[in-house]
């Protein structure tokens, strides 16, 4: 269910923390982690010379800490808290919803627990209480995902993979017809391609980046193939590991903007594309 309010927060459809609307409630007042991601820096001296290097390409996962009261507490309301926070051994979503300007967006989030102590607010029905969470993908998404379905776009020859690079890069040749998506965040995301048979040896390219992914595998009727960029993973009708029939690993992300998408194959008259994608942001 998307949140309806500003400022309010969820994690993996549980509680919804700053709504107006329950007698029983948590008001944040602190949110850290929200910010820039902290970035993984290397320093070291020049040798020879003053001054020095620095490498700060890449970013940590985020810790995220909320901090506010609960109002009206009852030991069933905080059990619920307990519950929603606990452990997982995979990443849930954790939605928020800041000032109407922007759509709800997530991070997807390990919780760590909430934290309250019993104080003499407490005979008051008043309670301070932290949230911890741990996001190891630093990316804060746009809660609506976008899915987009292109048609075959045409025939390919074999051997593409080293000549597509090169041909669409310095002008010559052709490459396959397929779409386009628009990743409309401010840094690069990954992306998942379903391909539906009947396709043999597919090629999905993004034109506008110049990067290809070539495979040899021929795909039945209604048989699929699943590429997830972030992971890096290739699955046949979703269980079967397939990455071996990957014969060009030029992973991409979709960058910020408009991304073409080009779809084909050695045959293929009939089979899809679907590309499946959240905009991202820093």
């Amino acid at each position: 269910m998307a949140l309806t309010e500003d400022f309010t927060f969820q994690l993996n459809g549980g509680v919804i923390l700053n709504s107006s609307v329950a007698t029983t409630f948590v008001d944040i007042e602190k949110v850290v982690g929200l910010d820039n991601a902290p970035f993984r820096e290397t320093i070291r001296d020049h040798e020879g010379a003053d001054g020095g290097f620095m490498d700060a390409e890449f970013e940590k996962g985020r810790e995220i800490v909320l901090e506010g009261v609960v109002y009206g507490v009852t030991e069933t309301y905080l059990d619920s808290l307990k519950a929603n926070y606990a452990p997982v051994a995979t990443p849930v979503p954790f939605n928020f919803k800041a000032s109407a300007e922007v759509n709800e967006r997530l991070l997807y989030v390990k919780p760590r627990g909430c934290r309250y102590d019993w104080e003499l607010a407490r005979r008051i029905g008043k309670t301070p209480i932290q949230f911890l969470m741990y996001a190891e993908d630093p990316r804060i998404y746009e809660a609506a995902g976008i899915i987009t379905i292109v048609n075959y776009g045409g025939d390919v020859t074999n051997g593409l993979a080293f000549n597509a690079g090169f041909n669409v890069n310095f002008g010559g040749g052709a490459t396959p017809g397929g779409g386009s998506v628009t990743n409309t965040g401010n840094r690069d995301t990954p992306v998942t391609f379903v391909v539906t048979g009947p396709i043999t040896d597919p090629v999905i390219s993004n034109t506008t980046t110049g990067h290809t992914l070539n495979f040899s595998i021929t795909l039945g009727v209604g048989q699929t193939l699943t590429v997830n960029t972030r992971d890096r993973t290739v699955y046949l009708d979703g269980t079967i590991n397939r990455r071996n029939t990957l014969t060009t690993p030029d992973w991409f992300f979709l960058i910020p903007g408009v991304n073409n998408i080009g779809f084909g194959g050695l045959t293929g008259t009939g089979s899809t594309l679907s590309i499946s994608f959240r905009s991202a942001w820093r």
